[in-house]
């Protein structure tokens, strides 16, 4: 998997959130919300090929949990980034 390259984390009103831009226009229909944990994978896994594994496994280091508690994690963040259409498998 990828996350596409034209994604970008901001910051609005204290919240973080992804947003597509494409063209010269943000898509706000394509707007995730973030907590600290998407976030952290967010930066450590834009521009690279990742497996769910590889991602549980920065997330369960990250925040000293077991691999499976990551996984789970994982599948939550993932299923709201191929939902918005942030993601390329």
């Amino acid at each position: 998997m990828k996350i596409l390259s034209d994604c970008k984390v901001r910051s609005i009103a204290g919240e973080k959130m992804i947003l597509l831009k494409s063209a010269e226009v943000v898509d706000m229909t394509r707007v995730v919300m973030l907590n600290s944990s998407a976030e952290f994978l967010f930066e450590k896994l834009k521009g690279e090929d990742f497996t769910t594994e590889m991602a549980a496994s920065l997330l369960a280091k990250k925040y000293n949990i077991s691999f499976e508690k990551a996984q789970t994690d994982v599948q939550n963040w993932l299923t709201a980034m191929k939902k918005a259409g942030l993601i390329t498998e």
